[in-house]
């Protein structure tokens, strides 16, 4: 069949299923160049339905949210194939970033930028080389109480054994099964680009971020469940209101809970100590201070460390490390590259200071390192990527 019978919303299609052919991955190209898509509902629904396959939970996507994906994408295109070096974009052009790194087309941005120049389309579905930095995965170190330190990603199985108490290590997950016949601490540490997910001997259900820890005893035998973390942090707390759950924040704070879900950013690195509530009920407990929150409420305790209380937070953004993204609202750039820096595990050296950059949208956590700086660069960064550092420049 003759490509000119092809629309661009088939093309597209093709090349999202894995079957376009060279041939038509050029012809492609050149039809989203010329084509006018201002009234193109078909390619606009095609794109909806790669955002909504893209995310279990998708947020909806405005009328033309679709419209100014695919017009961002064909602007990168142009000024790639015109040679231009990257300009300092409108500040409101900076507020797109994630929306177009949705995954169909965060791929075929990469694709376009890298291959149109050698005038070969590629079908890999990752940018990647030998030198490339991949994203987090599970890694963490368990170290138990006489001290040994058990490294979580290269040993499976049942890693611990004494009778009925067991500590099972599998997928990503560790699991406590049993009661322990003596008490000890454990503590549970996640490095820079690493997650890990733990299963508290109450049941209790932990997600841990990159750099982050959390030290729990074995076995609860006080009236408090008493836990004691660092980093970020996020809970689904077993109920029990004869014996509830304390979670001790950087030696700052405490949250005192009876069964509920919240999460607790506590990275030495940032302006506050975030905790959020999304179910239940929990008391901050900070000094000489006490607030008693509602879901959807996050307290800060600031540098200074006064506890405020904010109404409405956004708890999607606030768990999505925790569902595979990075979301952000109107986030300046060192927000953005701080994240990042820890899932990557990368440094981040700024030559002439911090770009006034804003950013919203989400960025999926399983990219390569340089898919996920692709639109970035688009919006207006300048950078270079050496070793395990991120080089910022003007």
């Amino acid at each position: 069949m003759e490509l000119n019978k092809f629309s661009e919303t088939d093309l597209l299609q093709k090349y999202l299923d894995g079957t376009i052919t060279e041939a038509e991955g050029t012809a492609l190209f050149e039809l989203l160049k010329e084509k006018d898509i201002e009234d193109n509902a078909a390619l606009e629904a095609l794109l909806q339905q790669v955002y909504d396959q893209s995310f279990a939970e998708p947020p909806a996507l405005s009328g033309d949210a679709s419209q100014r994906i695919l017009h961002r994408l064909l602007a990168a295109v142009e000024d790639n194939n015109k040679e231009v070096p990257v300009r300092r974009t409108p500040s409101w052009w900076r507020y797109a970033a994630a929306a177009v790194l949705i995954a169909a087309v965060a791929t075929m941005a990469v694709w376009f930028i890298s291959n149109y120049k050698k005038g070969v389309p590629s079908l890999a579905g990752n940018v990647s080389s030998s030198g490339e930095i991949v994203s987090g995965s599970s890694r963490a170190v368990l170290k138990l109480g006489d001290g040994e330190e058990i490294l979580l990603d290269s040993t499976q199985g049942n890693i611990v054994r004494n009778g009925n108490f067991k500590v099972n290590n599998d997928s990503g997950k560790l699991d406590y099964e049993g009661k322990a016949g003596k008490m000890e601490y454990h503590t549970l540490t996640t490095p820079r680009g690493g997650q890990y997910r733990l299963l508290l001997p109450d049941g209790t259900a932990v997600w841990l971020n990159a750099e982050s820890s959390i030290t729990y005893p074995t076995v609860f035998t006080d009236n408090y469940r008493k836990v004691k973390v660092t980093g970020e942090v996020y809970f689904e707390v077993a109920k029990n209101k004869d014996q509830p759950f304390m979670v001790d924040v950087n030696s700052k704070a405490t949250v005192a809970v009876l069964g509920t879900s919240f999460n607790v950013n506590a990275y030495t690195d940032e302006q506050n100590i975030r905790t959020t509530l999304l179910e239940g009920s929990i008391m901050m407990i900070h000094d000489q201070q006490t607030a008693m929150l509602r879901p959807g409420q996050q307290a800060q305790i600031n540098n200074e460390l006064k506890m405020n209380i904010i109404n409405n937070a956004d708890v999607e953004m606030v768990v999505a490390w925790k569902n595979g993204l990075f979301r952000f609202d109107h986030a300046h750039l060192d927000e953005v590259l701080r994240q990042m820096s820890r899932w990557y595990d990368v440094g981040v050296v700024y030559e002439n200071g911090v770009p006034d950059i804003i950013f919203s949208g989400e960025i999926k956590r399983d990219l390569n390192l340089s898919q996920a700086l692709v639109v970035l660069e688009k919006m207006g960064v300048h950078y270079r990527i050496e070793g395990k550092k991120i080089i910022v420049m003007p």
